[in-house]
C-alpha cells in the first residue's frame, strides 16, 4: 500500500515536491536507522545508510550549479553524510537525531514551494465497474483514448 501512496505522490506533484518527497525519505531512514542501531542490526543498518547515501547523492547532483542556494545546500547534505557516517562508525542514535534537525528545515521549505506551484498534469485512463473511464487531475487537457 505504501509503494502506491508514494506512487501517486510522484505522479502528482511538481518538481518542488520531488525534492520534498527525497528530503521525506531521507529523514525516514534516519529515523530507521536509529531504530537498527537500538536493535544492534548491523546488516540492516548497512542498507539503510547506503540508500540514505543515495538519497544525498541524487540531492547532491540536482544542486550541482554553483549558485548560492546550490552550494549551501551542498554543504548541509555533506554536513549531513559526515552526521551519519559517525552515527555507523559510533553506532550512536544521536546523530542521526542532528541528521534530521539538519534536513527536516530544508523539507519544510521545498514542501512550501511545492503548494505553491500547480502540479505536473497527470491524466489517463481508469477502470470503473465494467468501464474505461477519464481521469484527469489538472484541469482543461485530458486524455481521450
Amino acid at each position: 500500500m505504501e509503494c502506491i501512496t508514494l506512487e501517486k505522490k510522484v505522479m502528482s506533484t511538481n518538481d518542488w515536491g520531488l525534492i520534498a518527497l527525497l528530503h521525506e525519505g531521507l529523514m525516514e531512514r534516519f529515523e530507521e536507522s536509529s531504530q537498527a542501531i537500538e536493535e544492534k542490526n548491523n546488516d540492516k543498518l548497512s542498507i539503510l545508510i547506503n540508500n540514505s547515501r543515495d538519497i544525498l547523492t541524487e540531492l547532491l547532483v540536482t544542486f550541482r550549479e554553483k549558485d548560492e542556494l546550490s552550494t549551501n545546500l551542498r554543504s548541509l547534505y555533506l554536513y549531513t553524510n559526515k552526521l551519519i557516517t559517525e552515527a555507523q562508525i559510533k553506532k550512536d542514535p544521536t546523530f542521526f537525531r542532528k541528521a534530521i534537525d539538519v534536513i527536516n528545515p530544508i523539507y519544510i521549505g521545498f514542501k512550501g514551494l511545492e503548494l505553491k506551484e500547480e502540479p505536473n498534469i497527470v491524466s489517463g485512463l481508469t477502470y470503473g465497474k465494467g468501464i474505461l473511464e477519464e481521469h484527469n487531475i489538472k484541469s482543461g487537457k485530458i486524455f481521450q483514448g
